[in-house]
């Protein structure tokens, strides 16, 4: 295989849920989490729409039947029902949304608000939301090297690969979002510096500084090696 033309890139890398790593975000409820969301993306991103949105509500037993039974047989009318999941006792029904219809979606659910929780599972009430990213320069031109394609289809973990970068939000009466970065820049130069202070000063929690790692092309050119950015990636070049 040809060797690729990019040597690297620089990635964030919030870890899974499971593990702990998404980011708990300020706001509180379906809109004012949406709308923080989306005006991260609005203002980022070149792609604006999401990539896929999932409607998720858990049984919550004899205490709330009556209450599931309504929501469930309202979602069953306006969206495509998924297989579910068992989260404990807790089982979760799951309904495709279309993207476009997100926006409407968030608004309608407000006013379902408070939320329950379904014990260990979360609140009963979730939307699931992906972003894909794609990045411009300062002069709105959308930078190169952004698709897995030139990066051996490289994967650093499971579902996230090098040139690829999205945001996964669980959006309900309290929210968290997973963000993955794969920026296309194969050293830490002022260009990379400045989108990275404009990624923290428009997304809706602050992103940790351990989380950052240089990838380096291997001697063979077949794989890729990552490893921690010491330090937070400032605009001053000095400080790295």
């Amino acid at each position: 295989m040809d060797i690729p033309s990019r040597r690297g890139a620089i990635t964030y890398d919030g870890l899974p849920i499971s593990s702990g790593g998404a980011h708990s975000l300020r706001q509180k409820g379906f809109v004012n989490t949406f709308e923080a969301l989306q005006g991260f993306v609005d203002l980022l991103s070149l792609e604006q729409e999401a990539s896929s949105v999932t409607l998720e509500l858990f049984d919550l037993g004899s205490e709330g039947y009556t209450y599931f039974l309504s929501l469930s047989s309202e979602f069953d009318e306006k969206y495509n029902r998924k297989q579910g999941r068992q989260i404990g006792d807790y089982h979760g029904s799951q309904w495709e949304v279309e993207p476009p219809k997100l926006s409407p979606l968030i608004h309608d659910l407000e006013g379902l608000r408070p939320i329950p929780n379904a014990g260990h599972a979360g609140r009963s009430l979730v939307v699931h939301a992906y972003w894909n990213l794609v990045f411009a320069d300062s002069n709105g031109n959308q930078l190169p090297f952004q698709s897995r394609k030139e990066y051996l289809q490289f994967d650093i973990d499971f579902q996230r690969y090098l040139g690829e970068s999205f945001i996964y939000a669980r959006i309900s009466e309290t929210s968290t979002a997973h963000l993955y970065l794969s920026l296309p820049f194969e050293e830490v130069n002022d260009e990379a510096r400045l989108l990275v202070n404009r990624i923290q000063e428009h997304f809706p929690a602050r992103l940790s500084t351990k989380h950052w790692k240089r990838w380096t092309l291997t001697k063979n050119g077949k794989s890729y090696v990552g490893r921690k950015i010491p330090g937070p990636i400032r605009t001053n070049p000095n400080t790295l």
